[in-house]
C-alpha cells in the first residue's frame, strides 16, 4: 500500500482515509462515499453550499455529488485547510452527510494535514454519527454476463459534417478477492499493451486508407473505476462520408489481432515504448484528487493501493522470455475480442442513412475478413538506423561556469555551441531542449492561426535515412519523446528520455538539423487530418482577442494551408545553420562525465554562424473592451479569457499565483446556486508586449452574468492578512516542490535563455513582495482590460 494512505474504521463503523499530501500547501480535498445508494434530493439539497461558496469549496464540473455504479460521491475540493475553523466546520458539513444514511460509507481527507489531529477531529464528529454496520466486503455481488447479440447504438447529435465511430468490448472483471493483490496490476499491464499495440495498428491502417481522422482515442474501464463489466473501446472522430470505413478499419484490425496475434519483435517493441510512459508515471507526486479516486476505488470495489511505482517495478522486472510474454498477451487478445459477442458498436453523427441492420453487416464482414487473410504488414518499431551514425567534427571544452537558474553548470564549447547541464538523479529520465533563437516573428507571409502549426512541421521530415513515421518510431523504441514549441522568438525541441540514450539523442537531432528532407505525403496526412481536430475554445477565444494578428503560436484550421511546409522548411533552415544562436538544455538522471563524453563526441556536429538573428519588430493592438460570441455545444459552459499590458517580474509572477485563488474564489462565491464549477489558469506574454492573461473555465450552466459579477468582486475585494500569508506560502512551497522536478527547472531555464527572464533564482523575494495592494491591482487590471467570452448553450 502507498505509505502515504492510512485507512481504518472510525468507532460509528464508518471507514476513513486520509493521506498527507504536500501537492498545494494549505489545502486539503475532503470527500464522502456512500456505497450502494445513489446521490438522493435530499442529501443534495442539505449540503450547505453557500457555506462551503464562501470559502471558495466550489463544485466539480458535473456538480459536488456524482453517481459512480449506483453509488455516493460527494467531493470537496481545495478546502482552506491553513484556517482551523474552516477545516472544522468542514469535517461538520462532511459528518452531516455520513449521518443522513446507513450505507456503508468512508471519509477521505487528502492534503496538507496533520494526520493525528484530523483523526481526533474525526473521531469528535463520529458521535454524532448513528452506528454503521462494517462490511468486510466491497461492492455487491458481481457476475459476468456474457452477451451474444452485440448492441448497436446510433446517437443523432448535431455535429456538423464530424462524427464519431465507437468499438467497445465488454470483459468479466477482476474478482473481488484479487483485486488487492498483483492480478489487478498484470491486468493493468496487460490492458496497457493491448492499447499500445491496437491503436498503433488503426492508426496506420487509417493512414494508409486515406481516412481522415482527428482524434483516436483508445479508453480501458477497469474494475477500480466500475462494479460491473470492464470495457475496452477505442474510439475515432473522422468526417460523416468515411464513418464507415473508419469502422471498417477497427474492425478489422482488431479481427486480425484475434485470429493471428502478433509477432514477437512488435510485442518486444511495444513493451520498449511502454516503459518510456511508465517511468514518470511511478515518480510522478499525485494530486489530492487523484488521492481520493483511488481511495474511493478501494473502498467502492477494492482497488489496490500500491504505488504507481510497483506496477511500474512489475513490468519492468518480468522474468520472462520474450516469446512467452508474446504468446500470453496473443491469449490475452484472443480471450478479449470475439466477432460479436460482448460488442457495443456506436455512431455519433447526423446520421441520414444508416440503419442498425447495416451497420452490423459491415462490421461483420470487415471482422470476417480481418480475421481469415493475415496482413503482410510490418508493424514493428525498429528500422534500419545506419544512416543515423554519422562522423562529427571535434571540439573542444572552451569554458565551464556556474548557471545560477538551475544551479548546474554552462559550458561553452570551440565551435561557439553552449549547454546547460543539471543533474537531478532519482528518475532514470532526463529532459531536454534544444533551445534556438528564432521564432515566428521572423517569418514571412504567415497567415492567421498558421504559425501554431510549425512545431509539428518538424515531425514530418525524413531524417537519417528514415522516412518521417520511422523516424518517429525509432524515437519512440528508444523511449525519446520529441516536441516542437514554436514562439514569438524562439524554438524549442524538447522532451524527455532514459538516462542511457542521450547518444542515440543527439544522433536524432543532428539528423534533424542537417539531414533532413521534405516529405509531402505526410505533410497531405497531417493537413487532411487537421480539418477535423477540434479547436481549444482558448484558441477561439485568443482569436477573438487578436483578430488580425498573424503571429499567434495559436493552431487556427483555417489558418494551416499547402504552403505551410514550405514556409516551415524555410524557416528550419535557417535556424539550423546557426545552431549557436541557441542553447542545448540538459536535466535529470545522468552523470557528468557521460554528458561531457557524449557532448564531445557529437556537437560538433552542429552548423554555427557568427552573429545572431535579427528580432523583427511586431504591430501588436488587442480589441478593447469586451467580445461576446455565443455558440450550442454538447456540454454547456462560459469560458472568459481576461488579458492586460503588465510588466513580468518576479514579483508580478508571484503575485499572478495568488491572484488567480483570489480570483478562483470569488468566482465560487458569485456561482453557488448556479451548479456551475470555476478553474483559473494564468500565464504572461513576454513579446512584442508583456501582458498578464488569466482563463476562466465555468462549465454546467450558462450564466454569463454571475461570471462577470464574480470578476468584478475579486477585483474589487481586498484579500484578508490570514489569507494572504496561506496564499504566499501555497505559491512558495509550490515552487519549490516544483524545482526538485527535472520538467520545471528545464521550464525555467527555457523562460530564462529564451524571453530572457528570470523568475526562480529569488523567488523567495519575489513571494515576499506579494501584498494585498498588489492583488487587488493585478485584478482591477485585468478587469478593465481585454475581454474575451464565450458561452456554449
Amino acid at each position: 500500500m502507498d505509505g502515504k494512505i492510512q485507512k481504518g474504521t472510525l468507532r460509528c463503523g464508518v471507514a476513513y482515509y486520509m493521506v498527507k499530501n504536500d501537492e498545494v500547501k494549505g489545502f486539503a480535498d475532503i470527500a464522502v462515499v456512500r456505497r450502494g445508494e445513489a446521490p438522493s434530493q435530499a442529501s443534495v439539497e442539505g449540503l450547505e453550499t453557500k457555506y462551503l461558496s464562501r470559502f471558495g469549496i466550489g463544485p466539480r464540473p458535473g456538480g459536488y455529488f456524482r453517481d459512480s455504479d449506483g453509488s455516493t460521491v460527494l467531493h470537496l475540493d481545495r478546502v482552506p485547510v491553513y484556517d482551523a475553523n474552516v477545516l472544522d466546520s468542514t469535517l461538520l458539513v462532511t459528518f452531516a452527510q455520513v449521518a443522513a444514511s446507513r450505507a456503508p460509507e468512508a471519509v477521505i481527507v487528502s492534503g496538507d494535514i496533520d494526520p493525528v489531529e484530523v483523526k481526533k477531529k474525526m473521531d469528535i464528529f463520529s458521535m454524532m454519527v448513528p452506528q454503521h454496520f462494517v462490511e468486510n466486503s466491497h461492492g455487491p455481488d458481481y457476475v459476468w454476463e456474457p452477451s451474444v447479440m452485440p448492441s448497436i447504438v446510433l446517437r443523432s447529435e448535431p455535429m456538423g459534417d464530424r462524427g464519431i465511430v465507437r468499438v467497445a468490448y465488454a470483459a468479466p472483471r477482476t474478482p473481488q478477492e484479487q483485486m488487492n493483490t498483483a492480478q489487478a496490476l498484470v491486468m493493468g499491464i496487460f490492458s496497457r499493451e493491448f492499447r499500445t499495440i491496437a491503436v498503433r495498428r488503426i492508426e496506420r491502417n487509417l493512414r494508409d486508407a486515406g481516412i481522415p481522422y482527428g482524434r483516436l482515442d483508445f479508453r480501458y474501464l477497469n474494475s477500480t473505476e466500475t462494479g460491473g463489466d470492464e470495457e475496452y473501446a477505442v474510439e475515432v472522430q473522422t468526417d460523416r462520408d468515411h464513418l464507415e470505413a473508419a469502422m471498417k478499419i477497427v474492425s478489422g484490425t482488431l479481427a486480425g489481432l484475434d485470429g493471428f496475434g502478433i509477432p514477437e519483435q512488435e510485442f518486444v517493441d511495444a513493451k520498449k515504448v511502454m516503459m518510456a510512459e511508465m517511468l514518470p508515471r511511478g515518480t510522478r507526486l499525485l494530486t489530492n484528487r487523484e488521492y481520493v479516486d483511488r481511495c474511493t476505488a478501494h473502498f467502492l470495489y477494492g482497488a489496490n493501493l500500491a504505488p504507481y511505482s510497483e506496477e511500474t517495478r512489475l513490468f519492468a522486472r518480468k522474468n520472462l522470455p520474450d516469446s512467452t510474454e508474446t504468446r500470453l498477451f496473443n491469449q490475452f487478445a484472443t480471450s478479449l475480442l470475439s466477432q460479436l459477442s460482448n460488442l457495443t458498436l456506436e455512431y455519433r453523427a447526423r446520421l441520414d442513412t444508416l440503419d442498425e441492420d447495416n451497420a452490423l453487416f459491415q462490421y461483420n464482414l470487415a471482422y470476417l475478413y480481418g480475421s481469415t487473410f493475415k496482413e503482410a504488414k510490418d508493424y514493428s518499431w525498429q528500422k534500419d538506423t545506419s544512416g543515423l551514425e554519422v562522423g562529427c567534427p571535434r571540439v573542444k571544452l572552451k569554458e565551464t561556469k556556474p548557471e545560477p537558474v538551475s544551479g548546474g553548470v554552462l559550458w561553452t564549447f570551440s565551435n561557439g555551441m553552449r549547454v546547460v547541464y543539471k543533474q537531478v538523479p532519482g528518475r532514470q529520465t532526463f529532459q531536454y531542449a534544444l533551445l534556438l533563437g528564432g521564432g515566428l516573428s521572423g517569418v514571412s507571409g504567415l497567415t492567421e492561426g498558421e504559425g501554431g502549426y510549425f512545431g509539428d512541421m518538424l515531425s514530418l521530415y525524413d531524417a537519417g535515412g528514415l522516412a518521417a513515421p520511422d523516424f518517429r518510431d525509432h524515437l519512440a523504441v528508444n523511449g525519446i519523446s520529441m516536441d516542437t514549441q514554436v514562439a514569438l522568438t524562439y524554438t524549442s525541441i524538447h522532451g524527455e528520455a532514459p538516462s542511457s540514450k542521450l547518444p542515440t539523442l543527439m544522433k536524432a537531432l543532428l539528423a534533424l538539423a542537417n539531414g533532413r528532407t521534405v516529405n509531402r505525403g505526410e505533410f497531405d496526412i497531417y493537413l487532411r487530418n487537421a480539418k477535423w481536430a477540434q479547436e481549444p475554445v482558448d484558441n477561439r477565444l485568443y482569436a477573438m482577442m487578436y483578430p488580425g494578428f498573424n503571429y499567434s503560436a495559436k493552431k487556427y484550421v483555417s489558418g494551416l494551408n499547402p504552403g505551410t511546409q514550405a514556409k516551415a522548411a524555410q524557416f528550419y533552415e535557417a535556424l539550423f545553420s546557426r545552431m549557436n544562436d541557441g542553447m542545448l538544455i540538459v536535466v535529470g538522471d545522468v552523470d557528468e562525465a557521460t554528458v561531457r563524453r557524449t557532448l564531445l563526441r557529437y556537437i560538433g556536429g552542429f552548423r554555427t554562424q557568427r552573429g545572431t538573428a535579427p528580432r523583427k519588430t511586431l504591430r501588436y493592438q488587442p480589441r478593447a473592451g469586451v467580445v461576446t460570441h455565443r455558440e450550442p455545444g454538447a456540454g454547456k459552459g462560459v469560458y472568459v479569457r481576461l488579458d492586460a499590458e503588465y510588466p513580468l517580474s518576479g514579483v508580478n509572477y508571484a503575485t499572478a499565483e495568488v491572484a488567480v485563488e483570489v480570483l478562483r474564489r470569488n468566482l465560487v462565491a458569485a456561482l453557488e446556486g448556479t451548479g456551475m464549477s470555476a478553474e483559473v489558469t494564468t500565464g504572461f506574454h513576454t513579446y512584442p508586449q508583456e501582458r498578464l492573461w488569466m482563463f476562466l473555465s465555468c462549465e454546467g450552466g450558462t450564466d454569463l452574468d454571475a461570471v462577470r459579477k464574480g470578476i468584478r468582486q475579486a477585483a474589487a475585494s481586498t484579500v484578508s492578512a490570514k489569507d494572504l500569508t496561506a496564499l504566499k506560502a501555497m505559491a512558495l512551497a509550490g515552487m519549490n516542490q516544483e524545482l526538485a522536478e527535472p520538467e520545471t527547472v528545464l521550464t525555467a531555464l527555457v523562460v530564462r535563455y529564451g524571453v530572457g527572464k528570470d523568475l526562480v533564482t529569488h523567488y523567495q523575494e519575489s513571494v515576499n513582495g506579494v501584498t494585498a495592494a498588489r492583488v487587488k491591482e493585478m485584478l482591477s487590471t485585468l478587469a478593465v482590460g481585454s475581454t474575451a467570452e464565450i458561452v456554449i448553450e
